[in-house]
């Protein structure tokens, strides 16, 4: 089953209904359904938490999402693995540090142009990812 790592703009887009909530909620259905191995990072949630604060229920969602994203661990070799590296999106770089680790076969996001620089793990929008499950 492909381990797939969810950027953080990916859970928000679903949780505020933005322009690409509808993918990122087929992309979830999918996790929930069995197909996929949904993967997230604790980053992940703390900053869904700061982003969403006094929008939604953050205890309820996550609870929720719990139920059937795995939340990955983050470590001090990841952060010193990205702090060898110079790039335009500190956060990214983490998060890419965490899927690595984790051995995810891909990071879908809907910020591909801050991966790009320095993955070597195939991105992907919500959209595109679905396309490529049909």
């Amino acid at each position: 089953m492909k381990r797939i790592f969810l950027d953080t703009n990916i859970l928000v887009d679903f949780a505020l209904e933005r322009e690409h909530g509808d993918d990122a909620e087929q992309l979830l259905q999918r996790g929930l359904d069995g197909i996929i191995s949904l993967q997230a990072s604790y980053l992940t949630f703390a900053n869904m938490a700061y982003i969403m604060k006094n929008k939604v229920d953050v205890y309820e969602l996550f609870n929720d999402l719990c139920k059937f994203i795995s939340v990955l661990p983050m470590d001090e070799k990841q952060l010193h693995t990205a702090l060898t590296h110079r790039v335009h999106d500190f956060e990214d770089m983490l998060q890419y540090q965490c899927a690595k680790t984790a051995n995810c076969d891909v990071i879908v996001t809907n910020n591909r142009k801050d991966f790009i620089e320095f993955s070597t793990l195939p991105i992907m929008t919500a959209e595109e990812f679905l396309k490529s499950m049909e």
